[in-house]
């Protein structure tokens, strides 16, 4: 049952309980707005929307403000969106780190994952997606308010579809793993976004399965030498470390018009150019809804970083795999 409702994630219009996107059709900004109820409305940019002209409708409706001035486009959010925007008890994993986590774990459909550090519970989603129906997430907070929020999340997003991949275990990560977590070797993945993860390594390592990985999320690099120096007599080995940066593009059509000024005002139509006249280009941005054929007529874009003076930096992703020496099987010549 729960993977016919994974496999069938489209919903066709906005129920009660669901969370809409909505874009501003000429500037593209964004407003999360949910969950939904009759009563319900959201301040935007020109006015309000009230629920009641969401409920019902197909994905992709144009709904209007109050004073019918400014439209918007409803949307399903997607899960970086919705980590993006929706309320927060701190601060989450953001999707560019949470894609990279997914990678360096080799995560795959039906894996088991340990996650320290639940926090709003933008990991665990991108998690639980990532291990399907077949597969388990247990994920452990110290902080009762970090796991209620977190299951809000688990419980809204996609109407609760990922919901039952996940246990929330509230407590220290030493002591929920002494009593609620499962036998030896039962992870495929462990995840630590903690202060320090060294103190947590005694009580997670059993629970690894050999040759497989454990990430950690350190915002700074002294952290990270920290954990380096310390698993020196562990059976774990650094294959990794990454800082991830997305860089976001802007590319529009624009109008470049050509007005030439000379410097001389008796010049006449029939003089020749001089080397004062000089042909001046003035940008024109073309609106969001300008007919396809001016904008293919153009052939004129404007391509640029958007946040190309932005330091992103968010934590340091260090990838351990667990190397327990394994009995070397004798070769049938020495036998």
């Amino acid at each position: 049952m729960l993977g016919s409702r994974l496999c069938r994630r489209f919903f066709s219009s906005f129920k009660p309980g669901d969370f809409c996107m909505l874009r501003h059709v000429k500037t593209n900004r964004r407003y999360l707005v949910g969950p939904l109820d009759e009563t319900g409305h959201k301040n935007v940019k020109g006015g309000t929307i009230f629920h009641r002209q969401l409920l019902d409708q197909p994905v992709r409706s144009i709904v209007r403000t109050e004073q019918e001035n400014t439209k918007y486009m409803a949307h399903f959010p997607s899960l970086e969106e919705y980590v993006l925007h929706a309320p927060r008890a701190c601060t989450p994993i953001y999707p560019q780190d949470a894609c990279a986590i997914i990678q360096m774990l080799d995560l795959a459909p039906g894996h088991r994952v340990l996650e320290a550090g639940t926090g709003n519970g933008s990991l665990t989603l991108h998690l639980a997606r990532a291990v399907g129906p077949q597969g388990h997430i247990d994920t452990v907070d110290k902080l009762e308010t970090h796991s209620r929020t977190a299951e809000k999340h688990l419980e809204r997003f996609e109407r609760g579809v990922y919901r039952p991949v996940v246990d929330l275990h509230l407590g220290s990560l030493s002591d929920v793993a002494a009593s609620d977590l499962h036998t030896r070797e039962s992870y495929d993945a462990v995840v630590l976004d903690m202060p320090d993860p060294v103190q947590a390594l005694d009580a997670v390592l059993p629970l690894l399965r050999n040759d497989r990985f454990l990430v950690c999320y350190l915002p700074n690099m002294t952290q990270v030498l920290h954990l380096i120096q310390a698993i020196q007599d562990m059976p774990l080995v650094m294959e990794d470390t990454l800082e991830t940066a997305w860089k976001h593009w802007e590319i529009r059509p624009t109008i470049i018009r050509f007005h030439q000024r000379h410097k001389h005002a008796d010049t006449t139509e029939n003089d020749p150019p001089t080397a004062n006249a000089v042909d001046q280009p003035e940008i024109e941005q073309l609106p969001d809804d300008a007919p396809q054929n001016q904008v293919a007529a153009q052939q004129t874009w404007v391509c640029r970083p958007k946040n190309y003076d932005v330091h992103g930096h968010t934590a340091f992703l260090v990838k351990l795999r667990k190397c327990e020496p394994v009995k070397t099987i004798p070769s049938t010549q020495n036998l």
